[in-house]
């Protein structure tokens, strides 16, 4: 199903991944059974299994436990040719050498490189945490897709998932911004570079995503009119690196309106990147993204996720990209706080 998906082009790359993921618990447990031997309670088996401890095991996480960068210097050996010849990013293999957590295959090509073991380079930790049961639901709808398919080819004469046990999943409450919060997180932004504190500040008077702030061009912000247009999305998957797709829904694009705060900010930004661009020369590579890396191109989704954790705490704040993600009504500046309004989805401004 999920190659006949990707032959017709009917799905975006991210969720084909996100099957693959699926389909790797899935298929060690029930895989072996035949479509018609096939039982609710081996789904409820599944399910059970998916719940205990110990099922995220090929999460396993490795840091450093050695000056990875002085050793890299000592041998000659450069980040982008770790990443190179083990087909990784070159961001993942800058992560492991700055002592973040980073998949196994990376801290492998970097022992590899190295020519020591792995062992004795980084300390392994592995995820035992049993999977959350919104996770488990992923795996069911999984299932009841592919069981609806063939119940509609007489491969079965009905979808057994349909009476399988399911695990409850609740529904955790949104943690939304307090107006003193914005205020700390104004003032905090003031102290931080033009890039990140304009990034931070799109983030939050949009409510957008941050794909879709990362995909954003220069030829989508409307000066004259104070707006943006949401039409595209960064993505980073490691089987492919980063790429550009369309947003998460069809109805996902957008104009968003700006304060004149936020214009004026865009235009400051801008200049500042011009200077960059003229500075770094040729190694600056322009593809038009109002956000990017040094070199121009598109930023790691991940690398925003980082930074805001780390911003977070130099200025004791209580912030994360999920918040970001949950703030569905704009934020109008003041000249010293943002103060909420609402939007017109009809949300209510939390008091």
């Amino acid at each position: 199903m999920i190659n006949l998906k990707v032959q017709l082009g009917t799905v975006k790359h991210s969720a084909v991944s996100g099957y693959r993921d699926l389909a790797a618990r899935i298929n060690p447990a029930i895989g072996h059974i035949r479509l018609k031997d096939l039982r609710a309670d081996h789904l409820n088996d599944l399910y059970a299994g998916l719940s205990q401890k110990g099922t995220r095991k090929e999460e396993a996480r490795a840091t450093a436990k050695i000056d990875l960068a002085a050793q890299l210097k000592a041998k000659n050996i450069t980040r982008v040719s770790i990443a190179q010849s083990a087909g990784l990013s070159e961001r993942m293999i800058s992560a492991a050498v700055k002592g973040e957590s980073v998949s196994m295959e990376a801290a492998r090509a970097v022992s590899d490189t190295l020519d020591l073991k792995l062992k004795d380079v980084f300390t392994v930790k592995g995820d035992d945490r049993p999977l959350s049961a919104k996770t488990v639901l992923e795996h069911h709808r999984l299932l009841s897709t592919v069981l609806d398919q063939a119940e509609g080819k007489g491969l079965v004469p009905f979808n057994v998932a349909r009476k399988a046990m399911l695990p409850k999943a609740h529904q955790k409450e949104v943690n939304y911004f307090r107006l003193e919060q914005i205020a700390a997180i104004h003032d905090a932004l003031e102290l931080e570079p033009v890039k990140w504190r304009t990034l931070v500040h799109m983030l939050l008077i949009t409510g957008a995503r941050r794909g879709e702030i990362l995909g954003l061009k220069w030829d989508k912000v409307y000066f004259d009119e104070s707006k943006v247009q949401i039409c595209n999305n960064v993505l980073y998957r490691a089987d492919r690196g980063i790429y550009e797709d369309t947003p998460k829904t069809s109805t996902s694009g957008r104009f968003i309106a700006l304060p004149e705060e936020t214009m004026q900010l865009l235009r400051q930004y801008r200049a500042w990147q011009n200077e960059e661009r003229l500075r770094l020369g040729e190694y600056y590579s322009y593809q038009g993204f109002v956000f990017s890396q040094d070199n121009g191109k598109p930023m790691y989704p991940d690398s925003v996720t980082a930074w805001l954790s780390k911003f977070s705490k130099r200025h004791g704040l209580l912030m994360s990209i999920r918040m970001l993600s949950a703030t569905q009504w704009p934020l109008c500046s003041t000249s010293t706080a943002w103060t909420a309004f609402p939007s017109q989805s009809g949300l209510d401004i939390p008091k």
